[in-house]
């Protein structure tokens, strides 16, 4: 996991929460799936599923699981399911045997978080979708542009607020994409 920007010096630890932040997590385990029996097979691999479409729940060991569709969804795997979501990708048919089909994300997509006290008002400046507290649930993801790019936008939080937004980009637009964040987030360096 590399930190490509770090908008203030946390000056104690336990405030990290609220430097604005973004990393790279284009690094850590995460795959596709799609198909009829998408839904069964990862209940019987032991992922959480969310109920509806444009939603995610996080397991307990750490793994994000969003569901862009009826029958399609992304796994992050984040904390200690890395491993687990690794498994998982190796175990997927690539024919669509069983009405599975394997979606390899590692390759198509970049991955970015960005965390802090003000990272919705940095968002607001390349996202149309309102993604303030109160109108951005946590376990609500949005399929939409952002700087211009189509984008995954996925909440990511405790309690009754998002910690974190999780930015899935296709890896053709890596470089402009991490480039228009750092410049969003340049506005509110020393928050």
């Amino acid at each position: 996991m590399n930190t490509f920007f770090h908008a203030a010096a946390p000056k104690e630890a336990a405030r990290f929460s609220s430097a604005l932040t973004l990393e790279d997590l284009t690094n850590v385990p995460r795959v596709g799936i799609r198909g009829k029996a998408a839904a069964d097979y990862l209940k019987t691999a032991g992922f959480a599923l969310p109920e509806t479409a444009n939603r995610l729940c996080r397991a307990e060991t750490g793994a994000l699981t969003l569901r862009l569709s009826a029958s399609e969804y992304l796994l992050l795997g984040l904390d200690a399911d890395g491993a687990r979501v690794q498994a998982l990708e190796a175990s997927l048919p690539n024919t669509g045997e069983g009405g599975l089909y394997a979606l390899p994300r590692r390759d198509s997509h970049v991955w970015f978080r960005i965390s802090g006290a003000r990272r919705h008002e940095a968002m607001a400046k390349l996202c149309g979708v309102d993604l303030s507290p109160g109108a951005f649930a946590r376990d609500a993801l949005a399929q939409t542009s952002v700087a211009a790019v189509s984008a995954i936008v996925a909440g990511d939080g405790g309690g009754e607020c998002v910690g974190a937004f999780h930015l899935l980009v296709d890896s053709a637009f890596a470089a402009y994409f991490q480039a228009s964040l750092l410049d969003a987030l340049t506005e509110f360096h020393g928050c």
